[in-house]
């Protein structure tokens, strides 16, 4: 029996209740949505069938061992353990009154899961370790919001059977830690709260003009030098906006004195890379390398500045100096900078970058007219598809698979790049994509841009993208996910950061897992988050709504 307001369940669970069920109303968008507000999952399970009665959660309760989904266990496990007074019980096999068992179900996708709960207690069912540890984060969700993070003796968890997996495989974040650094320690906090809302990609812009955030062993000076700048204008807009809000302060923890000037920087270690690629491959997500290439190379150029067309670092009518792909030491140079990279990173997909790229200096140069001259080449743009396909065939040599910004498009590439598509107002870029038989990973500007203004507005209109709304069937065959994306020329601290991705982080979630979109339902389900977040200490901003 399906049912929409919770009763007999205690004074946690009538919290619970007022907390979730603020009216009956039913927005009518999606018919499954209006059944699951009792669990407060996020993103949305694509079915929930509730039962009459609850599971009471207490000291009687045995966790039970399978070697095949630990840490899948592990997390349900840190999950009872916040709200439980009494010790868990762990156990080989169910024993007890009560159990939470999961079992292996070869018949089901590898990020799917079931969970049944019933007056005997849980049984997941999952074929892979991931789909156990995604059925685990939906366990997590509902012991948290069910105890609303309190310790007690006993909770309860409404009887139901919630059948679940992804919309897309890939459901991806980015972060530029390149305008503004971000310490390792952070970065975990970050991969754990995407483990949470179920994220399996987090891509790390490591270069850009602002700063080379990576240890380079045969390049040294890229962090010596290109890992530091002096102040500049997006550090003169923070510091006038923290004179009304301190957050955003720049961390001080990134500014060094120099020759007697404050300089603003930092880099990650190699050791460092390890560090975040096997926390986040422990809570399974891939860390995608992004080396941006060959423009936004600023940094690169100061530490090397032979790299260039002009042996300078510089600015054109819109964007920065490229390095110049006409040099044979420079094309090296690019190679030797991406050997590292993929030593260091297990991921069999990597991004090049080759966006925004300013050609002016290639034109003026002498060497890219001769380059011209004896490859044939009529226009610059050839001098930009040629380094992409040089680029591509060395990477691909070794294994990986190149994604690039949709920027390449303009030129003539072939079908083996995956276009990470951006620029909303170029429309016709994901057919033209389609047509040539590119991959395509879904994050325009207008949505998925969590730097943008955080308002109420930007939220819903984030929750209601819908991309098979918005392209043909022939551009949805490509697709294989969506990103959202944080630049970080406005953001100089963690604080700043929160606000801007939090509560957007969560929508983000839902459009990446759930095919469809029911806002009344997502609001409702935000209720007992925005108290998680709260317990995380997330400066989050809050929507007029939840008010």
């Amino acid at each position: 029996m399906k049912v929409f307001c919770l009763d007999k369940i205690g004074i946690a669970g009538i919290f619970l209740c007022l907390f979730l069920f603020p009216s009956c109303k039913k927005t009518g968008e999606n018919p499954q949505a209006q059944t699951s507000h009792v669990h407060g999952i996020i993103p949305l399970p694509l079915s929930v069938d509730l039962a009459d009665g609850y599971l009471t959660v207490d000291k009687n309760i045995v966790l039970v061992n399978n070697t095949q989904f630990q840490t899948a266990i592990n997390a349900v496990e840190t999950a009872l353990a916040e709200v439980s007074n009494s010790a868990i019980l762990k156990n080989d096999k169910p024993a007890g009154k009560t159990n939470i068992q999961f079992t292996a179900d070869n018949t089901m996708d590898s990020s799917a899961y079931q969970i049944d709960i019933t007056t005997s207690g849980i049984i997941i069912k999952a074929k892979s370790p991931v789909g156990a540890f995604y059925a685990a984060q939906s366990v997590r969700q509902m012991i948290w919001n069910s105890a609303l993070g309190q310790k007690s003796e006993s909770f309860t968890l409404r009887l139901m059977t919630i059948k679940d997996k992804p919309k897309y495989a890939w459901r991806g974040f980015h972060l530029d830690v390149s305008r503004h650094f971000f310490a390792k320690d952070y970065i975990f906090k970050i991969i754990d709260w995407l483990a949470y809302y179920k994220f399996n990609k987090l891509q790390l812009h490591l270069t850009d003009d602002q700063g080379w955030r990576i240890e380079i062993d045969q390049f040294p000076l890229l962090t010596q030098i290109g890992a530091w700048r002096t102040f500049n204008s997006m550090d003169s807009t923070c510091m006038d906006l923290a004179k009304t809000d301190l957050n955003y302060t720049i961390d001080p923890r990134f500014i060094k004195v120099e020759n007697g000037k404050k300089i603003y920087g930092g880099f990650y270690t190699k050791q460092d890379i390890r560090d975040i690629i096997a926390y986040a491959s422990a809570n399974y997500i891939d860390i995608i390398p992004e080396i941006d290439m060959p423009g936004h190379m600023s940094a690169a150029i100061r530490a090397y500045p032979q790299v260039s067309c002009v042996d300078s670092a510089g600015w054109g009518t819109e964007f920065s100096f490229p390095i110049c792909p006409c040099n044979p030491d420079v094309m090296d140079f690019s190679y030797k900078i991406w050997d590292e990279i993929i030593d260091l990173f297990p991921s069999n997909v990597v991004h090049i970058g080759c966006d925004e790229v300013e050609k002016a200096t290639w034109a003026s140069s002498p060497e890219c007219q001769a380059f011209m001259k004896d490859n044939g080449m009529t226009s610059l743009n050839e001098i930009q598809n040629y380094f992409v396909k040089k680029l591509q065939q060395h990477l691909q040599a070794k294994g990986k698979t190149v994604i690039a910004w949709d920027d390449v498009i303009e030129g003539n590439i072939d079908n083996n790049i995956t276009m990470m598509y951006w620029r909303a107002w170029v429309t016709d870029s994901p057919e033209r994509s389609a047509a040539n038989g590119n991959p395509i990973i879904l994050t325009p500007w207008s949505h998925f841009y969590l730097s943008s203004p955080s308002t109420d507005e930007n939220l819903q209109k984030l929750y209601y993208y819908n991309p098979v709304d918005l392209f043909p069937a022939n551009v949805m065959s490509n697709v294989k996910g969506l990103q959202g994306c944080v630049w970080t020329e406005e953001i100089p601290s963690e604080a700043i950061f929160e606000k801007q991705v939090f509560p957007r982080i969560q929508a983000l979630a839902e459009v990446c897992w759930t095919p469809g979109r029911d806002w009344y339902s997502f609001q409702v389900r935000m209720k007992p988050h925005f108290s998680f977040l709260n317990s995380q200490n997330i400066h989050y901003r809050r929507p007029a709504w939840a008010n």
